[in-house]
């Protein structure tokens, strides 16, 4: 593509000599950079892209793009104020803005956005409109599946994802969308049909200055939303984001498992280890009712969010009954791990203190003997959710099993510590296990019959990093693997 259709309509500066620059492609990953491909400078978390646009010069860039003035003899240079708006620009216009041919649903909140995505593209599924998706777990594009890099992906990765949609006949596409996604403009210039907000509670204080920062970043979704904002209003921050939005005449109803008046009401029917059924009522308005074998209040939540998100796209009730009829689990998300010895052991993502909260509750609800958890948090990110996580990780369980989850470059032992500082003040017995394999051993070594193991952090994660490295690590494969071993423990026998 010559670079004057690349850059057309972004605004970009660039000497008049150069219009017509044969670009084969483009690039932010130096070690991707193939001949004559563009190359955009990021700034990231643990690096800077400005750090290795000589690499991609070397390796035969024909263009870069940086927000400073780089000395690179040989290779044009386009300064821009800001790489990751000029990157989402380019990209659209490198695949013909394929975003324009797609209904876009994004999901944001702290939690339950994986789930919540995984039920809006059943329901849409069984209305026959065949559905993309990009979340923690997986991207999928019609029968293929690509691993997830990072919740919401790179602008640039965007595109190439809706231009293969596109390419497939495919016009919708739910997305898992970030605050890091929202505040670092992957998601910059599209337009969401539809919106979710499922909840806000602590997380990535790392990255966010404040929670205050971090509530505006999640609002930034709805303001890109064109048709309706979907939000839980049962949370004391999806109360404040409906006013708003209202107020900001941005179209926007609430959902609600407590307020029989909210524009969608769920009210519960039945809960328990074998499902839940919930009637979905719109405006006072009996509509249909959902049948689910997933329980927990947490997702009743999820599945409301979805049926109102479809509802409000004019999906039949029928339709959204089926869609959360037939939705049977997703990976890593309060998933039970299947065996041979009758062993109850349940695994989740659950990494901040909220989402803990609800899969114990949950758990504990389904427990007749001790609930033992096992759990721990990720080095270099958030601290002030360690001791959060200890007090309620030690309010609920019964035995606690404190181990590893990513330290990263972060001490362990600094890592255990703060979530002590939680754990210690409810009283709750718990052992410190820094090795998470041995520390699944000694859970299900000590189980007894009637007992539940949670094992929750890492869901369906399949790595462990420890220091710089990345290390293959399946929570799931490692549990069946140590209950096949029959060593130890009465495995639920009398």
């Amino acid at each position: 593509m010559k670079l004057k259709y690349l850059l057309l309509n972004t605004g970009i500066q660039y000497p008049d000599s150069w219009k017509e620059m044969d670009i084969t492609g483009i690039c932010y990953d130096s070690r991707k950079i193939q001949k004559g491909n563009m190359f955009v400078c990021l700034r990231g978390r643990n690096t800077d892209g400005h750090i290795y646009a000589g690499d991609a010069a070397f390796r035969g860039a024909a263009v870069v793009i940086a927000e400073e003035a780089l000395s690179l003899p040989g290779t044009p240079l386009i300064q821009v104020e800001d790489s990751r708006k000029a990157l989402a620009a380019i990209a659209a216009n490198y695949y013909g803005h394929p975003a324009r041919f797609i209904s876009l649903y994004g999901v944001t909140g702290t939690n339950g956005k994986t789930t919540v995505s995984y039920f809006v593209k059943s329901i849409l599924e069984a209305w026959g409109k065949p559905c993309g998706l990009t979340g923690t777990i997986s991207y999928k594009v019609g029968n293929r599946e690509y691993e997830a890099e990072r919740t919401t992906p790179e602008s640039l990765d965007l595109q190439r994802i809706f231009a293969e949609l596109r390419e497939q006949g495919i016009r919708c596409c739910v997305m898992e969308v970030s605050s890091h996604a929202l505040q670092l403009g992957r998601v910059r210039d599209l337009s969401f049909d539809y919106s979710i907000f499922t909840n806000f509670a602590q997380d990535h204080m790392d990255f966010h200055k404040d929670r205050e920062e971090y509530y505006r970043i999640k609002k930034k979704l709805f303001t890109q939303t064109a048709k309706m904002g979907i939000i839980n209003i049962d949370d004391a921050a999806g109360q404040r984001l409906l006013k708003e939005l209202r107020e900001e005449n941005i179209p926007v109803c609430g959902f609600s498992l407590k307020d029989s008046q909210a524009d969608y009401y769920g009210e519960m029917l039945s809960m328990g280890a074998a499902g839940s059924r919930l009637l979905f009522r719109y405006k006072g308005r009996d509509l249909t009712e959902l049948k689910t074998s997933f329980t927990g209040w947490f997702s009743l939540y999820n599945i409301l969010a979805a049926a109102a998100c479809l509802h409000s796209a004019g999906a039949p009730s029928h339709v959204i009954e089926e869609g959360i009829r037939t939705m049977k689990g997703v990976p890593g998300r309060f998933e039970p791990v299947e065996n041979n010895r009758d062993i109850s052991v349940i695994i989740d993502f659950a990494h901040t203190p909220d989402a803990l909260e609800n899969v114990l509750i949950a758990a504990s609800d389904m427990t007749k003997g001790r609930l033992i958890c096992v759990f721990g948090c990720g080095g270099d990110r958030d601290r002030s959710k360690r001791p959060l996580m200890g007090k309620v990780a030690g309010r609920y369980a019964d035995y606690c099993i404190v181990t590893s989850d990513n330290p990263r470059t972060e001490s362990q032992q600094k890592i255990v510590a703060d979530i002590e500082e939680g754990l210690y003040e409810t009283g709750c017995n718990y052992e410190i296990i820094d090795d998470r394999r041995k520390a699944l051993e000694r859970a299900i070594a000590m189980y007894q019959k009637g007992d539940l193991i949670l094992v929750a952090g890492k869901g369906h994660e399949n790595y462990q990093i420890i220091g710089s490295s990345k290390y293959y690590f399946n929570d799931r494969e490692i549990i069946r693997e140590l209950i096949d071993k029959g060593e130890t423990g009465n495995y639920g026998e009398d």
